[in-house]
């Protein structure tokens, strides 16, 4: 596998979603001071995302494989396969987050200001880039501001989805079994600035990844789960 890409430096509170390059090279190295879960209690994985915790690190972890060596050789796993960001998320979800923050909002769309994918390593972005996948930018109506959230919904083969686990293990996140799936997270100490990480999950040929900075209610990513699995 390529060398981890290293988080460098710590959230600040300037726009989020401007100079994506300083952002990205600003969290990779605070990503590394310390581990912290998305939203979760501390030790067992918990039902209500809440912060702060440390998660158990996986029993085994998977062997360091190259994301560029899983490019697809076969097709997409059947399963749930959402077609637009609305459907995603709960109506109570919506509601919540739409009461400080709006939904793709039209600054954001295909912009070079905004966070596109939800990672700040290199090679995960490039499979994100490379695969079929929606963008789901929270982020606030007029413009840049110090918090947003940028989720994309990945459709990947096997062979993909475990090179994205591998590589979300070598990277430093902490990955363990949880709704059906594997969850990898990793986030920031909280300081002045806030804080900023990443949450990532995978399950039945969909890949999750979710970069955010002061933003994300408790939650997020069980609601995302709880609704494109609903009924599994």
């Amino acid at each position: 596998m390529g060398a981890a890409t290293s988080p460098t430096g710590s959230p600040s509170r300037r726009p989020l979603w401007v100079a994506l390059g300083a952002i990205g090279v600003v969290l990779v190295v605070a990503l590394l001071v310390v581990l912290v879960v998305w939203r979760g209690g501390a030790g067992t994985p918990s039902s209500d995302d809440s912060l702060p915790g440390v998660r158990p690190t996986p029993s085994t972890s998977a062997a360091p494989l190259s994301v560029a060596s899983a490019a697809p050789t076969t097709s997409t796993p059947a399963g749930p396969k959402p077609t637009s960001c609305d459907e995603i998320y709960s109506p109570a979800m919506m509601t919540t987050f739409s009461e400080t923050r709006t939904l793709n909002p039209a600054w954001t769309v295909g912009s070079d200001d905004v966070l596109q994918v939800g990672t700040t390593d290199e090679e995960l972005a490039g499979l994100i880039e490379g695969d079929e996948h929606l963008t789901c930018i929270w982020a606030a109506e007029g413009g840049g501001s110090d918090s947003g959230l940028t989720t994309n919904v990945v459709f990947v083969t096997a062979a993909q989805s475990e090179a994205v686990h591998a590589r979300l293990n070598a990277i430093g996140q902490s990955c363990y079994e949880e709704l059906g799936g594997i969850r990898c997270v990793i986030e920031t100490a909280k300081d002045s600035d806030g804080s900023s990480g990443e949450s990532h999950f995978l399950r039945d040929g969909i890949w999750l990844a979710t970069h955010f900075v002061n933003a994300g209610p408790d939650g997020y990513t069980h609601d995302i789960v709880a609704t494109i699995w609903a009924g599994a």
